[in-house]
């Protein structure tokens, strides 16, 4: 096999309905899915990516069109293998893409190609997405080794990381263990100009041209809510690799502007300092966001990375509450909260700060707690999420038998994965829950409003 085509399912949002404009309702480039495409190119095989998530949005929200669209390509191309990359939220979509690909195969009387899939859901759910979806192979885990193989024409069975149907060993791919024998992505392999145009990723009152970028993969820690690590295995790239990759994104999409998309660069610390040391070196000639924990945040890294161009910082506070922090196995505290946020006010660096509430035995003195701490530490932006277990978290495994009844159709798990649980799990009526979800989004409009650019 030789060619691959991999599709990137589009999203409920966009449906049938013409959104929001791109400046409004921005998304980030699919660096992922690039970047496998990349890699397999690099290896002599030929990958083509087919975004229906920007194709949808483009055709205004007409499905059909989007189909069609995707044929055509499937026609010009020929793949001898088209895999789907998905998360929980968009699978009742990979469910349609899939059904039509098979039937429109089978109606011009022409083989139809490997169908695989891999992801976060399928790497985490791979019966119950065999049982929705009839693929002939998922990939679970990290795929650069197990499609490189797969491509070679290797036994799918004796391929560690392939999933087959009627009894696959449901066991995680091998990895690279050196991040840096990756090519840099190659972003004309999708459309990078729609991805740049200027949005409001960065800042809720100004534009800026924007690309993500990747520079370390997994997460040290284990949040009881989140998946994280349970897909990818904590390591980065070498400071000159991360300098060289920024380098390469901004000359290729004309940027200046990135969103570090790492779990947290505080991670790595020690080799984010190199890191912030070489851009202050060159004179720190990009702009970024990152994401940050609040246990990590001390004045000399906040200043380190100030100096090195860092124009925004994210942190998951996700509770004013020490017992309901506690019981996400957050590992920060209120008061390194306020520290963080201190040095942010101190150091004249806008941050944004989210929160989870709906969670197991939230209380209203609870959600009394959070808001304080929401008034106390002044964020420049806001986020406020209702808990919906995802699957591979700890909580997630904690909920099954409660949410069975709620999650029988691909449609359910697609509302469960956007966050919509249909489960109450704070401990107040649904009226009173309904009270402060209203009030923190008042709360949060309010402050977005004024945020203050760079």
């Amino acid at each position: 096999m030789n060619r691959i085509l991999f599709v990137i399912p589009w999203s409920s949002f966009f449906v049938e309905k013409v959104g929001p404009s791109f400046a409004e309702a921005p998304e980030r480039a699919p660096e992922g899915v690039v970047g496998l495409a990349t890699w397999l190119n690099t290896q002599g095989f030929e990958a083509r990516i087919a975004d229906t998530q920007m194709l949808l949005r483009r055709n205004q929200g007409s499905v059909r069109q989007t189909l069609d669209e995707l044929w055509a390509l499937c026609m010009d191309f020929r793949p001898e293998v088209i895999g789907f990359s998905f998360f929980t939220a968009r699978f009742e979509h990979v469910e349609t893409i899939f059904k039509n690909l098979v039937e429109r195969y089978d109606t011009a009387g022409l083989k139809k190609p490997m169908m695989i899939a891999g992801g976060v859901h399928p790497t985490l759910l791979p019966e119950l997405t065999m049982s929705f979806i009839p693929f002939d192979a998922l990939i679970l885990g990290e795929g650069e080794l197990p499609l490189l193989r797969m491509l070679r024409g290797e036994p799918l069975e004796a391929i560690k990381g392939v999933y087959c149907p009627h009894g696959g060993k449901a066991e995680k791919a091998d990895i690279l263990e050196n991040l840096d024998e990756l090519p840099f992505p190659d972003w004309d392999l999708v459309d990078k100009a729609y991805y740049t145009q200027p949005s409001h990723q960065v800042s809720n009152t100004a534009l800026h041209r924007v690309m993500p970028i990747t520079l370390s993969r997994g997460c040290m820690y284990r949040c009881n809510f989140c998946a994280h690590s349970c897909f990818l295995r904590a390591r980065c790239h070498s400071a000159d690799y991360c300098i060289e990759k920024m380098k390469s994104v901004a000359a290729q999409c004309d940027i200046d502007t990135f969103v570090i998309q790492d779990s947290s660069i505080g991670n790595f610390r020690t080799h984010w300092e190199d890191v912030c040391k070489k851009l202050i070196k060159m004179g720190s000639p990009y702009r970024w966001w990152a994401n940050l924990r609040a246990n990590q945040a001390d004045e000399r890294f906040l200043k380190l990375m100030k100096d090195a161009g860092c124009i925004k910082l994210f942190f998951g506070f996700e509770s004013g509450s020490p017992r309901i922090l506690e019981r996400m196995n957050k590992r920060i505290t209120l008061d390194q909260c306020r520290k963080a946020a201190r040095l942010c006010h101190q150091l004249d660096i806008p941050f944004y700060t989210s929160y989870i509430i709906n969670y197991f035995d939230e209380d209203e003195e609870d959600m009394r707690l959070t808001e304080e701490l929401i008034l106390e530490t002044q964020p420049t932006s806001l986020a406020i999420n209702k808990f919906s277990p995802i699957p591979g978290s700890n909580d997630y495994e904690k909920s099954r038998d409660l949410l069975k009844p709620y999650i029988q159709t691909v449609h359910d798990w697609t509302t469960l994965g956007r966050l919509l649980s249909p489960v109450h799990f704070g401990n107040m009526t649904p009226e009173r829950f309904d009270y402060w979800y209203q009030h923190f989004q008042s709360l949060r409009f309010k402050i977005n409003a004024h945020e203050n650019p760079d």
